[in-house]
């Protein structure tokens, strides 16, 4: 049986991500190598083995000489710590802030009578994680960034940045009811004949995302056949579902 068609968009960094992005790991890379040239003046030259106090030292020259061999040992390591963890947390912002798409997984069970697609930017600049269309009408499938790069309490959730920083961001499920409900209006602006009914869903194994009465929360496992008990919406013919591709492929080409 033919796959569901997957239409993918291609989602490029904005300039200011790529800029903080790279403003981190400039600033990582300059910490790790002024670390490694302290411990090279300090270990490697003759620059602190000149404050050795020799022969019967005074206190004085016992204090300085511990400063020295205490700044010669802390600020280098210091310096290399803070650039492996700046470094690091670039790395891991970078690898947990791309959410992962789940609809290409479906393709071959949902078959030729739905038709997906990624990375949409809506009239306006909303950019849509993913949507389904099938015979019940249009699905928006909503991005939750990874449990260990996110957390919550109630409605207020934050990322870790590549700065190691956490930042609020929208909440996953409100986002996903409003998206919807921008599709909704998209589809209306040029067909006020006939309504697409339009969903929301967020689909996720972290147990601490809660449903709301606009939003749907799945697992993985789940969203197969929770597509297919969906009723086939009344009035979708496939004229009109040619015209909704046509719609979607219209966007997706910018």
């Amino acid at each position: 049986m033919p796959a569901m068609q997957v239409i993918a968009v291609a989602n490029p960094s904005s300039s200011t991500h790529r800029v903080a992005v790279a403003r981190s790991l400039s600033v990582g890379i300059l910490l790790l190598a002024a670390g490694a040239a302290l411990a090279w003046l300090s270990l490697g030259t003759q620059v602190v083995t000149g404050f050795i106090p020799y022969g019967r030292p005074t206190p004085l020259q016992i204090a300085g000489g511990v400063v020295v061999w205490g700044f010669a040992i802390v600020v280098p390591a210091a310096f290399l710590i803070m650039g492996v963890v700046r470094v690091a947390s670039v790395v891991e912002a970078l690898a947990g802030q791309r959410p992962r798409k789940v609809t290409p997984h479906l393709a071959s069970a949902l078959g030729p009578d739905h038709v997906a697609a990624t990375d949409l930017v809506l009239p306006g600049g909303r950019r849509l994680h993913e949507l389904v269309l099938g015979p019940f009408g249009i699905v928006v499938l909503g991005a939750v960034p990874p449990p260990s790069f996110s957390r919550h309490v109630g409605s207020r959730w934050e990322i870790r940045d590549e700065r190691g920083q956490w930042v609020a961001i929208e909440d996953p499920i409100q986002r996903a009811g409003r998206d919807a409900e921008r599709v909704r209006g998209w589809l209306t602006t040029e067909d006020r004949d006939f309504l697409v009914k339009v969903f929301a869903a967020i689909v996720t194994e972290d147990d601490r995302v809660e449903r709301s009465p606009a939003c749907a929360v799945l697992r993985p496992a789940e969203l197969g056949a929770w597509l297919a008990a969906l009723p086939a919406q009344r009035g979708l013919t496939p004229a009109r579902r040619e015209q909704l591709v046509e719609r979607i492929r219209s966007i997706a080409a910018g």
